[in-house]
């Protein structure tokens, strides 16, 4: 090899079928969309299989092996057989341990099939990690064995009895994890050749599963053939294209369109309204993933009968009709397809449902598992090491959102060559411009040229054409984690996390150092008001980062200090439990090298501090006197709220001594803002500020955009906004909207709940987050990119405070225009409207205030 001894990192293994190559590849896609190179991936396959087709166009390398499954028949035939196969498994083992020993990978993944088993034993020998991976309701033969010694094993359904199992979802092509069927559909029936009006019927059965589907569709074309409404598509599988076939006439009125097969799954999947398949467990995880209503058939003569439990797991949740093929006549299923395709209200509730239930592959946590297991060489060595210390040329798709367009700025400004893209020109747009940064309008290839590095906002998926074009170019492709610890790699790093607070206290952090002549560069999740913005890159040896756990950014970055704010519920798309939240807070601290300041007032930073060395603060207005309080490090007493503003006293707790440090002004209202400023005042005091500065830089720091945004009085109503949308954030916010100076006549509390996937977990925590409001109005779910849920609305948000409060009164207005015309009506001069969420709820000030001036 030319390349270093850790040039690989993973080799994947398995093959034979499509039911274990379609996997791989879905893997492999993974790996790259993480931002490992394809040179970096190794495939080992089988002689005879279909990845011999599959594999070669992807240019991902590929190694075939000379083996073959094992007979299982009771017969001398076979036995002559499975002793032919012994002997090629042996040399295949002793192929595999040599191109091994020369890749030296990280890691060894395997999807099963007996295509694997070489390549995991020879791991075994050389001591190779290795990750099992089964996405069927029950493993096979290969994976169960291969699973007693793994180092770990990923499923994609609860329960297993595979050992050591972690549930990661199944790995999912690109084209169809990205896919939006409802955008897409119109192209692919055209791309396809169908009618662009009428009900489609798809109808795919792979391989050996076909020969029963391929003469169900035949009855079924036969029947309708007087049905202009409908159209067919009917993969037969090679060896039965020109069986079967259905007395179709060109004079009949059905579309009908026969294939042998194709390698454009997502255009059959966009096209049609109904999939009719067999139980494969790649189909059934596609079919979850892009939400498509199934009729599924499993295929009996698998082994152990596993398609069955495959497409149970589907039907349980409402998203396909399982039909047993020797349970009913071909007329019976022909029937309830009909019946089916007729019906569009339970079409959707179906594709809903799937959609739901497909949200685990969608968000597969498989790249870090595997991450995990390859310990020392893992990916964030192999792969995700990208130095700033020379001039680099990166482009970044999606650059005019709050975090992209901040990382731009940062790059710009020290003195890298950067370019984005963006579908819409607005000023944040042309701020970047003023910094230097070159903008593309809309999203096109060829930008990407000559690039060193592509990243991009979390939210473009890896189907975008510049990163499809970075990928062939073998550009390396940058996730926001990987590009922010380049940045932070460049200077003493100093990050603030948790649920609640990151951007005011990262942001009174770089107002106190800047304050303290340390002239800080920073980075923060929303323009602070005093500079204009939210982000600089000055040069200097300190950086202030918010480090944000969305997405597990937070677990990426090098920092040689972090305030920790508290630990609460969200983001479970990513943590799946919360649980795995306080678990990713407490890796997090643990990494940290230098000061660590925790909010003991959060019971969950408590719990870090108490097993980790840490900076300790409180502040607290209840006066409690709990050991863990009363002995933190750095205490705020005598807390006064008036006039918008609060003011309190910092002790400073050493040894056996309370020293009073003095009194600090704040120009924010509520209890969490104390919290902020303090937490932000002791890290500044660690990093060299001076408590006089500190108290200086606070009580002129004029706030955060959107974060209790007054956007002033009129007719005698105060409008203003804020991005509280978590309950404990919201009762935070309405908890502080009163103080002894206020004299609002009503506070009326307007909520817009934002992600269908968030509201189906925690809608119910809202019960008691608006008990300070006299008045509330909740609006339906901005979508934030998420599919919507059926049952999913804000209507759970009104039932959970209705429940709790029932006489508090809880209006719903799902529709804006509704929701406009009622608070023009039912706001008074002396109410306090205060609009809530993190989406374009933003705006609700603004449009209520042109109707009072008009």
């Amino acid at each position: 090899m030319n390349k270093s001894n850790h040039s690989i990192y993973a080799v994947i293994t398995g093959g034979g079928t499509s039911g274990h190559v379609i996997p791989a590849l879905a893997i492999a896609e993974l790996l790259v969309d993480s931002g490992c190179s394809q040179n970096q991936i190794h495939i080992v396959g089988t002689l005879n299989g279909v990845e011999t087709k599959l594999v070669p166009p992807t240019r991902i390398p590929l190694t075939l092996l000379d083996v073959r499954g094992f007979s299982r028949k009771l017969s001398l035939e076979s036995l002559k057989i499975n002793l032919q196969a012994v002997l090629m498994l042996r040399r295949a083992i002793d192929n595999a341990t040599a191109l091994l020993q020369s890749l030296k990978p990280a890691v060894v993944i395997s999807v099963g099939g007996y295509g694997s088993v070489p390549a995991t034993r020879a791991a075994s020998r050389l001591k190779i990690p290795v990750v099992t991976v089964s996405y069927d309701r029950l493993p096979g033969r290969a994976t169960k064995l291969q699973a007693r010694r793994a180092a770990a094993t990923a499923v994609a359904y609860l329960p297993t009895e595979l050992p050591n199992a972690t549930l990661t979802g199944a790995p999912v092509r690109r084209a169809i994890r990205d896919l939006d069927i409802a955008a897409t559909r119109d192209a692919a029936r055209l791309r396809l050749g169908l009618p662009k009006i009428g009900k489609v019927i798809a109808v795919t059965g792979g391989s050996l599963g076909s020969e029963f589907l391929n003469k169900l569709t035949r009855e079924l074309v036969e029947q309708q053939h007087d049905r202009q409404d409908l159209s067919v598509i009917h993969l037969t599988g090679e060896r039965y294209l020109n069986v079967d076939q259905p007395n179709h006439q060109n004079a009949d009125a059905i579309f009908y369109l026969r294939l042998p097969t194709t390698d454009s799954m997502q255009d059959i999947y966009a096209a049609s309204d109904l999939v009719i398949s067999r139980g494969g467990a790649s189909t059934v995880a596609e079919l979850a993933t892009v939400g498509r209503a199934s009729v599924l058939i499993p295929w009996k003569q698998a082994a152990d009968n596993h398609q069955f439990f495959n497409v149970k797991w589907l039907g349980d949740s409402g998203g396909a009709m399982v039909i047993d093929e020797d349970a009913v006549l071909k007329q019976q299923i022909c029937d309830a397809v009909i019946s089916l395709i007729d019906d569009d209200e339970k079409l959707q509730q179906m594709g809903q449902c799937a959609h739901a239930a497909g949200k685990l592959h969608r968000d597969s946590g498989l790249v870090k598992l595997i991450s995990r297991v390859a310990g020392g060489k893992s990916s964030d060595k192999a792969f995700t090491e990208f130095s700033l210390e020379i001039k680099r040329k990166i482009h970044i798709v999606g650059v005019g959102g709050p975090g992209m367009s901040a990382i731009a700025t940062v790059l710009a400004e020290m003195g890298h060559v950067v370019s984005g893209s963006d579908i819409y020109d607005h000023d944040v747009i042309e701020r970047l411009r003023k910094v230097g940064v070159k903008i593309n309008i809309g999203h096109n290839p060829e930008v990407v040229a000559n690039c060193d590095a592509v990243t991009g906002s979390p939210a473009i998926p890896m189907s975008n054409v510049e990163y499809q074009r970075a990928v062939s170019s073998n550009i390396r492709v940058l996730s926001r984690a990987d590009i922010l610890s380049a940045i932070c790699n460049q200077a003493r790093s100093f990050g603030v996390a948790g649920t609640h607070g990151k951007t005011t206290t990262s942001s009174m952090l770089t107002a106190i150092l800047i304050e303290a002549k340390l002239n800080p560069s920073y980075l923060i999740g929303g323009d602070v008001n005093d500079f204009g913005r939210g982000a600089s890159w000055t040069g200097s040896d300190l950086f202030v980062v918010e480090a944000d756990e969305s997405d597990s950014t937070h677990l990426r970055l090098p920092l040689m200090g972090a305030i920790l704010t508290n630990v609460d519920i969200d983001h479970l798309d990513n943590f799946k439990t919360f649980d795995a939240i306080r678990e990713s807070f407490q890796e997090f601290i643990s990494k940290v090298n230098g000061p660590r300041v925790l909010c003991v007032d959060d019971p969950y930073c408590a719990e870090i501090a108490q097993q980790l060395d840490s900076i300790t603060y409180s502040a607290s207005i209840d006066n409690s006197n709990t050991e863990t309080i009363a002995n933190a490090d750095f205490v705020a007493r005598e807390i006064t709220f008036n006039n918008g503003a609060a003011q309190f006293t910092v002790l400073q707790n050493v040894e056996t001594q309370t020293l009073r440090l003095g009194i600090v002004n704040i120009q924010l209202r509520g209890i969490h803002n104390v919290r902020n400023a303090l937490g932000a005042l002791v890290m500044a005091i660690n990093l060299g500020a001076s408590f006089t500065q500190a108290a200086t830089a606070l009580a002129n720091f004029g706030g955060v955009a959107r974060r209790f945004d007054n956007h002033g009085t009129h007719r005698g109503i105060t409008y203003v906004d804020d991005y509280a949308h978590l309950p404990n954030e919201i009762s935070a916010v309405l908890a502080g909207a009163r103080d002894k100076s206020d004299s609002w006549s009503r506070v009326v509390a307007v909520f817009q709940p934002n992600r269908f996937n968030r509201m189906s977990v925690i809608s119910h925590l809202y019960a008691d987050s608006f008990s300070d409001a006299d008045l509330v109005v909740v609006t339906d779910i901005y979508a934030s990119g998420t599919a919507t849920i059926a049952g999913v609305t804000g209507e759970l948000v009104v039932n959970a405070i209705q429940t709790a409060h029932p006489k508090l009164k809880v209006i719903y207005q799902p529709k804006r225009s509704d929701l406009i015309e009622f608070l023009d009506s039912e706001l008074k001069p002396g109410d306090l409207c205060i609009s809530m969420g993190c989406g374009d709820i933003a705006m609700l000030p603004s449009e209520l205030i042109s109707r009072k001036l008009n």
